[in-house]
């Protein structure tokens, strides 16, 4: 499921209008591929790889969310160590949610994964941002967090929404999976 995530984003790169239902507002978007409907950054702030990727299967069953990093041409190591871990931020605020992430590699890129049951924690939260999401790790043997990706929330519930429509879900109201 996890890992769905991440091929995911690597998929709707790909997808044209075609074969994909395409839905944009402000810095997110959605689309419908196959039976899945996903919600995902357009926009990060500068110097990042980086996406937000939400996926709702039929109904909004298996849910999933996930950091998706796409290595820099050259780069051929993770982004981060494995004792590093996930910190979000909403509106300058850390949360808690951070805590439900976990790191993978894999072929296509990098990315954090979210607990399934966490999911609607993460919408509610986005929608109740103001300015900003903010996807940062804690690099333990540096002694530093790095800032990942900053995203507006920006078209958020508007994308959200239209998934909703298109895979017969209440974004608000996520079936426990």
């Amino acid at each position: 499921m996890k890992l769905s995530a991440l091929l995911c984003s690597t998929s709707l790169l790909l997808a044209s209008n075609a074969s994909a239902a395409i839905f944009e507002s402000g810095d997110w978007a959605a689309a419908k591929v196959g039976h899945a409907c996903h919600v995902f950054t357009q926009r990060a702030a500068r110097d990042t790889s980086g996406a937000l990727v939400f996926t709702f299967h039929n109904q909004g069953y298996s849910s999933g969310f996930g950091y998706d990093y796409h290595p820099w041409p050259g780069e051929t190591t993770a982004p981060w160590d494995e004792d590093d871990f996930a910190v979000l931020a909403f509106d300058g605020q850390e949360s808690w949610l951070g805590d439900e992430m976990f790191t993978h590699e894999g072929t296509g890129g990098y990315g954090a994964y979210m607990t399934d049951g966490m999911v609607q924690d993460m919408i509610t939260s986005i929608l109740n941002s103001k300015t900003s999401i903010e996807v940062m790790f804690d690099r333990s043997a540096k002694g530093e967090i790095w800032l990942y990706g900053k995203f507006s929330p920006s078209g958020f519930a508007e994308s959200l929404q239209k998934a909703g429509e298109w895979c017969a879900f209440d974004p608000r109201n996520l079936p426990s999976s």
